[in-house]
């Protein structure tokens, strides 16, 4: 009886086994990766990301949409405040400049029709108008969809 209740619980074993290895592969699949070149500092997020070449790879469409992105400081997860069903033509960055600060809006990722906006800080009014208008610059992003 004894060995009849090890095989039994060996069994359950291996098949839960079975079952979570099956399962690691699906969750490590690729939506989407895609690579951009910054040609001056800017503000990504928590993230602030020097001039240079980028990667990025996004894993899941599901909410909150996140990003894993590679650059000469090694790697960042970059999560999105709103995520979007959008039909643009082009992959592409919006940066907002302020005065002397850039930073990150949205990216939008045309091959998966996804625009994923960023949180970007406000300057006071006073502020805002010393600085200037706010301008927006579109950085092209090559994507490759998996």
């Amino acid at each position: 009886m004894k060995s009849l209740r090890n095989r039994m619980l060996v069994i359950a074993a291996v098949a839960l086994v079975a079952v979570c290895a099956s399962a690691i592969p699906a969750s490590a699949q690729l939506v989407c990766k895609g690579s951009f070149t910054l040609s001056h500092e800017v503000r990504w997020q928590s993230a602030t990301l020097p001039a240079g070449d980028y990667t990025f790879e996004m894993r899941s469409l599901a909410s909150p949409s996140q990003i894993t992105l590679k650059g000469p400081n090694g790697y960042q997860v970059i999560t999105a405040a709103v995520a979007n069903e959008t039909k643009s033509d082009q992959s592409m960055l919006i940066i907002e400049n302020r005065g002397n600060r850039s930073t990150i809006a949205e990216l939008r990722l045309s091959s998966i029709g996804r625009s994923l906006r960023y949180s970007v800080p406000k300057a006071p009014k006073d502020v805002e108008v010393a600085q200037g208008p706010v301008t927006r610059e579109q950085i092209v992003v090559a994507v490759n969809v998996k």
